[in-house]
């Protein structure tokens, strides 16, 4: 429904434009802007830019306005996993998915940043739209910060080549050492369910559309390896 909305504003929007062109004359009639489309094709296009240019314009004002709102949320360790001191003065959030192709690339670059800034604070916040077993993996990486190895496990299901099944995730629970019925107590808990649906309606309302998508102290770093997250970590000290 949203996307016939945006093609019926941008017909509009194309009318509007050949109208004016053709205004000049005597009237504006069907016949006139059918003969200025055909002797102007360009202006379909160019209204076209235009107007997805004007829309992505507005996205991005309202993502800003809407992560300057929840800079507080965002950088919230509250019911998810995180390493370093709770009072840093610098705090880096990821965004990911254990899924996502992306995150599996970042995940060792932002490894090698945490070994090198103990001063700094890390905060991961799952989510889970990108396979079947998303949610599960997801679940996971909070019952194993139950039992204190999120790191652990969130290196074993980054580092894993092609996709997983929950028994796959299981073996990982296993190999890290975890206690494998605490272990699946705590992934189907409400706390932890409660803890990710908490991280969705964040990322709605901040419109993070895509993973990974890291933020440093509540704005946005578009930074993906390990020099240029340090940058913006330095950037913000």
């Amino acid at each position: 429904m949203k996307n016939f909305s945006i093609v019926l504003s941008t017909v509009a929007i194309i009318l509007a434009a050949v109208a004016l062109l053709v205004s000049s004359k005597s009237g504006v009639s069907d016949s006139s802007i059918a003969t200025a489309l055909q002797n102007n094709p360009k202006i379909v296009v160019d209204a076209l830019k235009a107007h997805q240019e004007q829309e992505r314009l507005a996205q991005e004002q309202a993502a800003a306005k809407a992560i300057k709102k929840y800079a507080g949320e965002i950088v919230s360790s509250e019911n998810v996993p995180f390493t370093g001191p709770n009072d840093a003065t610098v705090t880096v959030v990821e965004f990911f998915d254990f899924s996502c192709g992306y995150c599996k690339r970042l995940a060792p670059e932002l490894e090698k940043v945490i070994a090198n800034n103990a001063n700094v604070k890390f905060v991961f916040k799952p989510v889970s739209f990108v396979s079947n077993v998303s949610p599960y993996q997801a679940k996971g990486g909070l019952a194993a910060a139950k039992q204190g190895k999120f790191m652990e496990y969130y290196s074993a299901v980054m580092a894993a080549e092609g996709g997983m099944s929950e028994a796959d995730v299981d073996k990982v629970a296993e190999s890290i050492g975890l206690n494998i019925d605490t272990f699946k107590a705590d992934l189907n808990s409400a706390s932890v369910n409660d803890a990710l649906t908490a991280v969705s309606s964040l990322t709605q309302k901040i419109q993070v559309n895509g993973v990974p998508a890291l933020f440093i102290n509540g704005k946005q770093a578009y930074a993906y390896s390990a020099d240029e997250i340090q940058k913006a970590i330095d950037a913000a000290k």
